[in-house]
Order: C-alpha cells, then sequence, then structure tokens
C-alpha cells in the first residue's frame, strides 16, 4: 500500500515538418527506457490526443505528466560570435551583438544565453576574447508552448532548443571517431533551411538557406505536374521510378545554395567538410536527404540514433518505427538524463 506507481514521462519534439513523440518508461531509473516512438503531423491535435490516451491512459486526469521538450520556433537566434565571457553580464556588451543578428529594437522580451562551441557548456569568464554560441528566443514563444503542453496534461520539466543537444551528439561523434573533416549539417523547415557545421574547433553557424520543404513540394509539383502541394507530397512519399530518375532536380534550388556555402566555408576556415547531415524530414521524405548529398557531393551521415546513444544510457525500443536521421535530434533531448553528463 506504500508503493506508489512511478509515473512515465513524455519526450516530445516539435518542429515544422512533424513532431516526434515517446514514452519515457522510468526517468528515474537507469539505463533510461524508451518506447512507444510516434511521428504525427504538428496540425493533427487528434492523432496527439490518441496517441497520449493509449499509452498514458493510467494517469490522464491524475495530475500532469512530465514532459521533456525540444522545439524549433522560427523566431530563434544562434549565431557564433567572438565573446568576451567576462562582459557577458554588462547590460551594454551583448544587446548590440544580439541585435545586429536578431535585426531587432530591443532584447527586453528575449531570454538570451552564450555557450562555448565546443563543449556546449558556459564560456570561461576569464577575459579573454574567444568563440561562443550565443541564443536568443522571445518569452513569449516559451511560454506559447508551455501553455500548448499544459492544455494537453504535459507539465513540461524540461523545455530546450532541439538543435543544440543534436549538434551536441554530433560533436560527440568527431571526437570519437577521430576524423579529420567536418560535419555540414542541415536543419530543413518548411520555408528555410538553417545550416551549420560541426567541426574540431566547435560549432559554426552559417547563413540560413531560404528554401525549404515548401521549395521541394513546389518543385515536384512542377516535375510530376501534380495540381497541388499535397498531390506532390504523396507523389515524393511514395516516388515512382521516374522521380527518383530525376531526384536532384527536386533539391535543385537547396543544392544550388548549399554548395557554394560549403565552399565558402572550407575556403574561410581551412577546414574540409566531407560529411553531410540532414533532419527535421519526415520519415517518408528522408530519401531526399541522398539526393541532397550527392547533389553537393557529400557523404551522407546517416546514424542509427539508437546505437549513437546506447552509449549514454539510453534503451530504446522503437516498435514500428524505423529510426532515421532526424530520431538523433529527439534522442539526444534526454541525454542529460542519463549517467553520463556531457554539459
Amino acid at each position: 500500500m506504500f508503493n506508489r506507481q512511478a509515473r512515465p514521462g513524455v519526450l516530445i519534439n516539435l518542429t515544422d515538418n512533424f513532431i516526434h513523440l515517446a514514452r519515457l518508461v522510468r526517468p528515474d531509473e537507469k539505463p533510461l527506457q524508451i518506447n512507444a516512438l510516434a511521428e504525427i503531423d504538428p496540425a493533427n491535435e487528434e492523432a496527439f490526443s490518441a496517441w497520449l490516451g493509449a499509452n498514458f491512459n493510467d494517469f490522464i486526469g491524475r495530475g500532469y505528466i512530465p514532459a521533456y521538450c525540444g522545439f524549433h520556433p522560427a523566431q530563434r537566434v544562434l549565431a557564433r560570435e567572438n565573446l568576451n565571457a567576462r562582459r557577458f553580464n554588462e547590460p551594454n556588451y551583448v544587446a548590440p551583438l544580439f541585435i545586429e543578428h536578431a535585426k531587432v529594437s530591443s532584447v527586453k522580451e528575449w531570454q538570451l544565453a552564450a555557450i562555448q562551441p565546443t563543449e556546449g557548456t558556459s564560456p570561461i569568464a576569464d577575459g579573454v576574447v574567444r568563440p561562443g554560441l550565443l541564443l536568443g528566443i522571445p518569452w513569449s514563444v516559451i511560454r506559447d508552448q508551455q501553455q500548448n503542453l499544459l492544455n494537453f496534461g504535459l507539465r513540461p520539466r524540461r523545455m530546450e532548443l532541439g538543435t543544440l543537444p543534436m549538434l551536441g551528439s554530433l560533436a560527440r561523434h568527431l571526437a570519437k571517431s577521430g576524423l579529420n573533416h567536418a560535419i555540414a549539417v542541415c536543419e530543413i523547415e518548411y520555408s528555410q533551411t538553417r545550416l551549420y557545421v560541426v567541426a574540431k574547433d566547435g560549432i559554426h553557424t552559417l547563413p540560413s538557406l531560404p528554401h525549404g520543404l515548401l521549395t521541394i513540394l513546389e518543385t515536384a509539383m512542377k516535375e510530376v505536374g501534380a495540381p497541388d502541394i499535397a498531390t506532390a507530397r504523396t507523389h515524393l512519399e511514395s516516388p515512382p521510378e521516374a522521380m527518383k530518375m530525376h531526384d536532384r532536380r527536386i533539391v535543385r534550388a537547396l543544392s544550388r545554395h548549399l554548395k557554394p556555402a560549403v565552399d565558402h566555408f572550407e575556403l574561410r576556415t581551412g577546414q574540409r567538410i566531407e560529411s553531410f547531415h540532414c533532419t527535421q524530414l519526415p520519415a517518408r521524405l528522408e530519401w531526399l536527404a541522398f539526393s541532397l548529398s550527392a547533389a553537393v557531393e557529400l557523404d551522407l551521415l546517416q546514424p542509427d540514433p539508437a546505437s549513437w546513444l546506447a552509449a549514454d544510457g539510453l534503451k530504446v525500443e522503437p516498435g514500428e518505427i524505423t529510426l532515421g536521421a532526424s530520431w538523433l535530434a529527439t534522442l539526444s533531448l534526454v541525454t542529460q538524463l542519463s549517467p553520463t553528463n556531457h554539459g
């Protein structure tokens, strides 16, 4: 009678193109067991509620279910900048840097943070000017996301920009593998694509590309003569052989911008990029990552997230879900719950 049933948790990763959901069986136990994985459309609230009912029926109505959430707000700013950590708390030091990158008039309504681009920890306050990652998210976006989770009966235990743990996982892989080259990373959102480079000297941020999944769908619509975006997407999700033969045409708008960005980084830094990682593509469209990597002549880095993160104390039971590349970002969100602390 004194045994209290432990409350499981929800792992949720919110992107433009999908929502990833998973059940954390016992967040307080190690290794951390993760099951009931699902990918749903961001607009499908019924599917979200149905998944919660199927996996947390015994706990619904008995208080909030703990949630560990990654999100990717369109207004976010992540930029590599030379920072003097000793001056970071000075009111007139960070604001001008951030205002320049974010193109805003004030930082009053923004949450700002800075981290080291190599270890992912707070900058060392030694007065030395060195590269850092400057991060900003509007408070209004954070509050809205928290309220949305509460409306579904979820209480966020942790909310963070999903990009950072994903880049951290890639950085650890680079360090462990001993690779001498850098990794180009594409976050393909609906209307744009954000670019990063994981290198030995940490994370680099590159200008975003003005094309995303919408551009791919519009191009496919023209290629197959589809009447609308929805029909074009159906073709892409089950591509006919004729479409596969012309797959580079479908990603041409992205590749024409990505290749010069990669070349410019190599020329500016002297670091060679040979690997390419693509994330935020829905599972049935992940084959496009192969097309894009071939178009820019880079080797596609296609990790098995469960194997990569097993060393972090995660035990993943994917069930019928195929763990594509985008699940690396989702599962990386809870590596801080494992015995190994990566910072």
